[in-house]
């Protein structure tokens, strides 16, 4: 089997022949894997019946439109996973740029109330999540659109959004340019505040375990309300960033240049003036890797400039080292900083 075959998994692979991005030469190798095992082919059928039937939800032009972006999208990657009740009925796994296609084929199929059969969609929770790594763009049935970050998830309930409210439950970081309509507001559920619009643009943060909530607002206006016993809320103005101390149970409101925190949705990193430690949590949540930082004091050490999610973690060290004279050692899963002697 060519390099093709080693490096995609069965999704993959189905998404890519489906779509029509195969040459000659990788089709025979994919007809090969096909007939290799009852598992791959029975794996293709099903991907194959979810195209066929998504395809009646799509026109000719957004197919098109769709494999046009797909070079654009290289970092792209997202996971569609359909539940019934709590027992999920469907997971797909689309990677990158050979599913995108099948990606938006599948958002159609699934999303159109209007074609979907009410019984499926009353019992459907509808979740994209974004893996190490990559970054998912999603389309809501309203036409908001989302952005989620690396190792981040969105949910909502099919059967009742864009009915009298639009409200959605994320858990981690995404970024939101809500469709206006003033008579269904938009809410953004989190562990500790929520966030309510009728249209405009901001980004959330709100990880799992994390002892901070952060919202920056870009465009428009935000209500945000605390989910504690003091129920505290505020109200947002472009430019504003709201940060939540769990711990003081504080909320904080300063003016930001909002692109410094809204950029990772391209798959960069923007940093102004930002400490080794804030970039190292970054650097952690993208690699899946555990930073240490040896000497305390270097944490201290502020940066200015740019990283890609595209650039491997080798590029990312080597650009901390000729940045800040910082060394590094990697054991494992893990990464030992020290400055240069």
């Amino acid at each position: 089997m060519n390099e093709l075959i080693h490096n995609l998994d069965a999704d993959s692979l189905s998404a890519k022949f489906l779509s029509g991005n195969m040459s000659s030469e990788e089709q025979k190798e994919f007809e090969m894997w096909l007939n290799s095992s009852r598992e791959n082919l029975e794996t293709f059928q099903k991907n194959k019946k979810v195209w066929e039937q998504s395809k009646h939800q799509m026109s000719q032009e957004h197919i098109a439109a769709d494999k046009a972006n797909m070079f654009r999208q290289l970092y792209s990657q997202q996971t569609i996973s359909l539940s019934r009740s709590r027992r999920k009925i469907l997971i797909y796994k689309l990677a990158a740029v050979l599913a995108i296609p099948l990606t938006f084929a599948l958002s159609w199929y699934f999303l159109n109330t209007g074609e979907v059969e009410q019984p499926l969609l009353a019992e459907t929770i509808c979740e994209i999540t974004a893996p190490k790594g990559h970054v998912a763009k999603c389309i809501l049935p309203d036409g908001s659109e989302v952005w989620v970050n690396t190792g981040s998830s969105l949910t909502y309930d099919a059967s009742s959004f864009n009915t009298n409210v639009r409200e959605v439950e994320l858990i981690g970081e995404a970024y939101f340019e809500v469709a206006k309509n003033k008579e269904k507001p938009f809410t953004v559920i989190t562990e500790m505040a929520d966030i309510r619009v009728t249209g405009t643009a901001f980004n959330v943060k709100a990880y799992s375990g994390n002892e901070t909530f952060e919202t920056v607002l870009a465009e428009g206006g935000i209500d945000m309300e605390l989910n504690n016993a003091s129920n505290k809320k505020v109200s947002l103005l472009p430019g504003d960033r709201a940060v939540y101390a769990a711990e003081s149970d504080d909320i904080s409101i300063d003016k930001v240049e909002p692109e410094y925190f809204t950029s990772w949705r391209t798959g960069e990193l923007l940093f102004k003036d930002a400490t080794l430690n804030d970039l190292v949590v970054e650097l952690e949540r993208i690699y899946d890797i555990e930073f240490h930082i040896v000497d305390k004091k270097l944490g201290e050490f502020r940066f200015r400039g740019m990283f890609s999610y595209n650039n491997n973690l080798i590029e990312a060290l080597e650009k901390i080292k000729r940045t800040a004279q910082i060394d590094y050692r990697i054991e494992n899963k893990e990464v030992w900083l020290t400055k240069m002697k």
